[in-house]
């Protein structure tokens, strides 16, 4: 785009915000380096949005994370944030890397990342089978459902109110869907989602700010793209918290605060580190997040939606969130009449 088209773009931009903004703020933004920022910050916006999806669709239903159908419903968006996070992998973050460095360079960069993601598991809670743990678990769900100390005396058992009740229906209403081992592992699954997608959106952030930099419609085009793609990964953080946790206030904090690593690295390579810039080395670095991002769906989101929904479910959710990822980024690219990679 020639200097004349992106000041018009920019001048057709600001006058559409005109109504909605107050003036200092028009000023700012009439900044490129400012506006090419704040394009990056709203990019990294889908990632809290998927979090507040998730918390919305949660409370409408009234859905209780201690719940069976929750945990299904749980396998179910875990296997459509794996499909979706699979598609960008492998159909948009290693195709611009073998064009821009070569494939045998690339594949170097998405194995060292998978390496890095093995790193990562070790490092953040790691697993272990805890199977004494986990019987005491599974003995604790027995004696609630109905032991011989949940059954003893029947209808004669007496709450301190000096009433009699019966045992059997009381604790039936309180049964449990998740041990506190499964709330463990959903915890786990969550926070190295966490970490991953961070790693993630460092790079893809500083991506958005150069290309607004250079070309004002080819950013916001990929700032559209991206706003969309980070949703699901949003929920992939969100869902096993709320599973977990049943909180929406740490939901919403842990998936606004993941969205933010892409304004950091806006801060941190953009403004920081901006002589070592270069299309080659945002390259490098959004191989090797492909493959932990190929990691976290295969290693810890598929398995987690097929153990709450089965095999059937998750796999359909799992190619469906393909499907939707295509039709959305290529709607954007139809809206804006080229392509964003």
């Amino acid at each position: 785009m020639t200097g004349s088209n992106e000041t018009a773009l920019q001048g057709v931009l600001l006058d559409a915000l005109t109504p909605y903004l107050p003036p200092y703020i028009l000023t700012l933004l009439s900044d490129k380096y400012i506006l090419a920022f704040t394009i990056s910050l709203i990019a990294s916006m889908g990632t809290f949005l998927g979090g507040i999806i998730v918390c919305v669709l949660a409370k409408a239903t009234g859905a209780d994370p201690r719940s069976k159908a929750t945990a299904k419903l749980m396998g179910v968006l875990e296997a459509f944030s794996a499909g979706v996070m699979m598609y960008i992998t492998c159909f948009d973050l290693i195709p611009e890397a073998v064009e821009s460095i070569g494939s045998r360079e690339a594949m170097f960069w998405f194995f060292g990342g998978v390496a890095v993601f093995g790193v990562l598991e070790e490092v953040i809670m790691p697993s272990h089978d805890h199977d004494e743990e986990d019987g005491h678990d599974h003995e604790h769900e027995k004696t609630v459902k109905g032991s011989p100390k949940g059954k003893k005396g029947g209808k004669n058992n007496v709450n301190s109110k000096g009433e009699k009740t019966d045992s059997s229906t009381t604790t039936t209403t309180a049964e449990p869907a998740l041990s506190a081992k499964e709330r463990r592992d959903l915890l786990r699954s969550s926070l190295i989602t966490f970490v991953a997608l961070a790693m993630h959106n460092l790079p893809e952030g500083l991506g958005v700010y150069l290309a607004a930099l250079s070309d004002l419609r080819l950013g916001t085009q990929l700032a559209v793209a991206i706003l969309i793609h980070n949703i699901p990964e949003g929920m992939a953080v969100a869902v096993p918290l709320y599973a977990a946790t049943g909180n929406t206030t740490s939901v919403l904090w842990w998936t606004l605060l993941n969205g933010l690593a892409e304004p950091l690295g806006v801060v941190a390579g953009g403004w920081l580190l901006h002589g070592y810039l270069s299309p080659q080395l945002l390259s490098r670095c959004l191989a090797g997040v492909g493959g932990i991002m190929a990691c976290i769906s295969i290693h810890e989101l598929q398995p987690t939606a097929i153990r709450y929904s089965g095999k059937t479910i998750a796999t359909s959710a799992f190619f469906g969130g393909m499907v939707v990822c295509f039709g959305a980024l290529e709607a954007v690219n139809e809206w804006f009449g080229g392509h964003a990679h």
